[in-house]
């Protein structure tokens, strides 16, 4: 008799995270297992009545089909990653179960990515998409809206393009009216109330969408911990700060006593003055945490001096471009000579990281270094 799978996908690995589910969770007393697991974390998800539902499937079709049951995860970052986590997942199913054909079981919302991935190693006889059930009305469609947007994940998925364009459209507004009082001429205040609105609600929802303000509150309190802990990391932060804010004061200042009010003029010396310093503040961050690791733990980290040469390349990319436009535009006294050398040097700069970064790579030791700089600078 030819063998069925039931399984269920969860592609963003809530039953892991949530749950502290160990997958590919295979045969009815795991799936039993996983699915009060996550039910008890959180009982509202989605994932959990899709678990429920392939278990009644497993339950009317045990009597006269051979029959299993699995539970896959993929990765909390959705995408490339969590696709590759199925795939090992479903693949090890497949050749402990050794399933003729399956049915697939999910909440509707992943089925397009998760279907072609199951299909591709195994016949899929049907698919049954399980929704949940809510009250009528307005109250049950702003409950679903309101779950939503507190899950981070799809938070962001979903507010930080509606922020981004909210931004964008109030700044285009802005525009025109703050070159007008740049130069002088008179503007009346509610000319600016519902494009300075419309940019404080865009604001709004790129932070909410993206948790800046809890991790901003997380930032400020790790620099509290590190002051506490006598850490050198945190002195250089403020280091680099205060060398972005001179950045920021050198390139207004430099801006300030220009008569021409041509626009792009203005742009190009703004950032010509305000480059170096920012440049030198990324530096001073990187140094920070690096110095830090090196009285600690007695090591340097290979991917600073990568990031501090890709760092300064890109800033001599850049100055070189700044350079030519203001040249172009009759605007620069800059030697096409020093042009060149600026982006040639930037190029140089740049090459030679990516080279370093392919001999890192083959070096032992250098995932578990990425990972560990990754981590810091989390921190």
């Amino acid at each position: 008799m030819k063998k069925t799978l039931i399984l269920v996908v969860d592609r963003d690995n809530d039953f892991g995270m949530k749950g502290g589910v160990q997958t590919p969770a295979i045969g009815i007393e795991a799936a039993l297992r996983a699915s009060m697991s996550l039910g008890v974390s959180d009982p509202e998800d989605s994932d959990v009545n899709a678990l429920f539902a392939a278990i009644n499937i497993y339950n009317d079709l045990e009597k006269d089909r051979n029959v299993e049951i699995a539970l896959i995860c993929g990765d909390q970052r959705v995408g490339p990653r969590s696709d590759a986590a199925i795939v090992d997942e479903l693949e090890e199913v497949i050749e402990k179960v050794k399933p003729d054909r399956a049915i697939l079981v999910g909440d509707g919302a992943e089925d397009e990515y998760v279907y072609p991935i199951v299909s591709s190693r195994i016949p899929i006889d049907s698919v049954r998409r399980v929704y949940v059930k809510q009250s009528p009305g307005l109250e049950g469609s702003f409950y679903i809206v309101s779950k939503m947007i507190r899950d981070p994940q799809k938070r962001r998925r979903f507010l930080a393009p509606i922020g981004y364009f909210i931004s964008l459209i109030a700044m285009i507004y802005l525009a025109v009216p703050v070159y007008e009082i740049y130069v002088g001429n008179q503007i009346f205040l509610y000319d600016l109330t519902t494009p300075i609105a419309a940019l404080v609600v865009g604001v709004t929802v790129l932070l909410y969408a993206y948790s800046m303000v809890d991790r901003l509150l997380d930032k400020v309190g790790n620099w509290t911990a590190h002051i506490s802990s006598g850490n050198i990391a945190a002195t250089f932060s403020l280091l680099s700060v205060s060398m972005f804010l001179i950045g920021i004061f050198l390139g207004a200042n430099s801006i300030k006593s220009i008569v021409d009010n041509n626009l792009v003029y203005l742009i190009l010396i703004f950032v010509s003055n305000a480059l170096w310093p920012i440049v030198f503040g990324v530096f001073l961050a990187d140094l920070g945490v690096v110095l830090n690791g090196y009285i600690n733990e007695k090591k340097v980290s290979r991917s600073f001096m990568i990031g501090t040469i890709t760092v300064f390349g890109l800033a001599l990319i850049i100055q070189g471009v700044l350079d030519f436009m203001r040249n172009y535009l009759g605007y620069g006294a800059v030697d096409d000579v020093v042009v060149i050398i600026e982006i040639t040097l930037g190029l140089f700069f740049t090459i030679v990281a990516s080279l370093l970064q392919v001999s890192f790579r083959n070096l032992p030791g250098a995932v578990a270094e990425e990972e560990e700089t990754a981590e810091n600078a989390a921190r």
